[in-house]
């Protein structure tokens, strides 16, 4: 039968069936598309969002050094000592997203002129962070330049954006933060400021890398005398970097049972319309391997998170099999109960076929939006 033939024949048995039946089968599709466009669009444009966010977040990271701040800065140091500060981020001993922290490791040195009292290595904190060991590894007071080279280990706490696990990008920022305030120091970033490219974090590569100076003010003086009613303010340099997922295994370990179980819900409703079967018994599996599935990236995450990728991709595997459940009881009711075979295949095939575009359209495109390329 070549392929004209086909199409008549197809025009000829829609036309044999029932205007119910017809308006019945385009109700269905009309609403399974509705749907899966909707919670696409949504999920889809949260994802994005996250992944925009991400970028704003990167490029405006100066949010506190207003206009006011500058001038308060610059009033308050004119007598201060200038301090170069530098950095080589050498080291990501650890990344645990669960606990929401990352240990490090980097050479830091300071360099000034005058003040040798000053002792800056042992004068700086890290904000958000422990310092688990600082080394000073070289030390010089020459000719009125002074010079201080250490090994820092440290471990800072921060809140991972888990939107776009387990394909997301994650930044780590490092804030040194001398005990002294701008009265008395203020930092300036040192060009030589570098990064080991092959920075070493299984399923990670390095994105992107920066260096900066920040100005904090705090909105108390901790009751120090000499301050009045002035608050606090400080400079702290930023050593930032943002890394990025590296392939797909990590997706694969989240998802896999979520795959065999979407495959095996595309058996079900395949032997329910071209074998004529009722696979009704078969779909608790389903439903048990997608339960399973969700418990292996909710271990990875905080205890509390919002709406992201994880539960994106889960829910849409939830709403397939209960579509695939439906597809199976329809077709079985009209087999059986108004004994239409012939309706009763062409709605499965027609219902089958629109679920596993939207099934398929959605596990590409909510891991396309997500993945910061």
């Amino acid at each position: 039968m070549d392929e004209n033939s086909k199409i008549k024949n197809v025009r000829n048995r829609w036309n044999g069936f029932s205007l119910k039946n017809k308006r019945r089968l385009i109700i269905h599709f009309i609403v399974i598309a509705v749907i899966a466009i909707v919670y696409l669009g949504f999920a889809l444009n949260l994802l994005n969002a996250s992944r925009a966010k991400s970028d704003r977040k990167w490029n405006n990271w100066q949010h506190q050094d207003t206009p006011e701040v500058r001038q308060e800065i610059a009033e308050r140091s004119k007598t201060a000592t200038n301090v170069t500060v530098g950095t080589y981020f050498e080291n990501i001993r650890e990344m645990n997203i669960k606990n929401s922290s990352f240990r490090a490791e980097m050479v830091v040195w300071f360099k000034w002129q005058g003040d040798p009292d000053l002792d800056i290595a042992n004068h700086i904190r890290v904000y958000k962070g422990t310092i688990n060991k600082f080394t000073i590894t070289e030390e010089s007071h020459d000719n009125g330049i002074n010079y201080q080279r250490g090994f820092m280990d440290v471990t800072v706490n921060t809140s991972f954006d888990t939107t776009r696990f387990p394909l997301g990008s994650y930044p780590m920022k490092i804030y040194i933060e001398p005990t002294y305030s701008v009265d008395r120091v203020i930092f300036t970033a040192d060009d030589a400021s570098d990064i080991n490219e092959d920075i070493d974090l299984a399923g990670y590569t390095l994105l992107r890398y920066d260096t900066g100076i920040h100005y904090i003010a705090y909105e108390t003086n901790y009751g120090n005398p000499n301050l009045k009613d002035k608050d606090v303010i400080n400079t702290e340099h930023l050593t930032r970097l943002e890394i990025n997922r590296e392939g797909l295994g990590t997706y694969a370990k989240c998802f896999i049972a979520l795959i065999g179980t979407l495959t095996w819900i595309f058996i079900v409703m395949f032997i329910n319309t071209y074998h004529k079967v009722d696979p009704l018994g078969m779909i608790p599996a389903a439903l048990f391997g997608t339960v399973t599935n969700i418990t292996v990236g909710a271990s990875m995450l905080p205890d509390t998170l919002g709406l992201g990728l994880l539960e994106f991709v889960n829910m849409w595997g939830v709403m397939t099999i209960i579509a695939g459940t439906i597809t199976v009881i329809n077709v079985n009711r009209i087999r059986n109960k108004w004994e239409d075979k012939e309706y009763a295949t062409l709605y499965g095939r027609i219902i089958s076929l629109e679920i596993f575009f939207f099934t398929l359209a959605g596990h590409i495109l909510m891991p396309l939006m997500s993945y910061h390329f």
